[in-house]
């Protein structure tokens, strides 16, 4: 085992979790920036940086998580 938790096999396991990490990344930055439907913070706008933020960020943690448990192999043992 590797002493990093993002070595490559793991990063590739990983891949369908950042591709989206990285488009959501992208229209938190871009909405940051471009401001298409007019100035300021509205109610809106404060709900769309909640919406996108909170995604990035739970996705973000459960993409940590996975690649800890693949990274150690461990398995959860669930009542089944």
């Amino acid at each position: 085992m590797s002493s990093t938790i993002f070595d490559t096999d793991t990063l590739l396991d990983l891949t369908v979790n950042i591709v989206p990490l990285a488009i959501l990344a992208f229209f938190f930055v871009a909405f940051v920036a471009v401001n298409p439907w007019g100035s300021g913070f509205t109610l809106e706008r404060v709900l769309q940086f909640i919406l996108v933020g909170w995604m990035l960020v739970g996705l973000s943690i459960l993409t940590y998580v996975a690649a800890k448990r693949i990274e150690t192999g461990e398995e959860e043992v669930g009542p089944y």
